[in-house]
């Protein structure tokens, strides 16, 4: 079935819904639900190897718009341990939006300009981390400093019943990458995750983001799953018609 994105439609200023791939869709609901609400975009996103699904999506005008990928790591038990990474305030956030400027051009929504604006994509996250500051998305966010300057964040979401944390974005500063300070920042977070009741890490990114996977794979992350996302455009339908 399909479900409305109010929120997104609202921000990107379109009518935009997300198809579960876990449950069957017929061509004709689908496209009943595309002139009911007089959708725009559609994302669906399925498992990489499932060649059903994805013939689906396919004979319905989807493309291959990304990959994502999973990874996990287990995080030990040490409240001895003394993270240096310090949980960020709304004073910290104008340091963290100038330096987020730019700064996720591989994400799933940079690579599509032409559906979604550069200033609003830029916009998105900044927002993301702002609302995390205060708990309001993300439970919280963590800063990294060198020489008590800000230069890299994470985000960080916690569900304490199963035990498991989500890094939802994570950044460094770009003067200062490629210099080993996003391995300092995820061997930090394990050391900070230690203190709190969290058994398991895991974070997604995408597969053409080559830095962040030889990153995770490099502090011992390993693949959980992988798999694909599909959209749907009436922009490029009617282009095609």
């Amino acid at each position: 079935m399909l479900r409305l994105l109010h929120w997104d439609s609202i921000f990107f200023a379109m009518n935009m819904a997300e198809v579960s791939t876990t449950s069957p869709v017929t061509s004709s609901y689908f496209q009943h639900v595309i002139e009911k609400n007089q959708l725009d975009f559609i994302q669906a996103l399925c498992k990489i190897d499932d060649i059903t699904t994805i013939h689906f999506l396919e004979n319905e005008n989807f493309h291959l718009a990304d990959t994502k990928v999973t990874f996990e790591t287990r995080i030990d038990t040490n409240a001895q341990n003394k993270s240096s990474l310090v949980l960020a305030t709304e004073h910290d956030f104008p340091v963290l939006q100038n330096m987020m400027t730019g700064l996720f051009k591989d994400s799933r929504y940079s690579c599509y300009p032409h559906i979604f604006n550069f200033e609003k994509v830029d916009e998105l996250y900044k927002l993301w981390v702002k609302k995390s500051i205060t708990g309001a998305f993300d439970d919280y966010c963590l800063v990294i400093k060198l020489n008590g300057e800000i230069i890299g964040f994470v985000t960080i979401k916690e569900n304490l019943i199963n035990r498991k944390a989500r890094i939802g974005l994570l950044g460094i500063d770009l003067k200062h990458q490629n210099n080993g300070m996003g391995t300092k920042l995820l061997t930090e977070l394990k050391v900070f995750l230690e203190s709190r009741p969290i058994e398991q890490l895991v974070v997604s990114t995408q597969g053409r983001n080559y830095n962040a996977l030889n990153l995770y794979i490099k502090c011992g992350y390993r693949i959980q799953k992988m798999e694909s996302w599909y959209y749907w455009t009436r922009v490029l339908i009617n282009a095609r018609s």
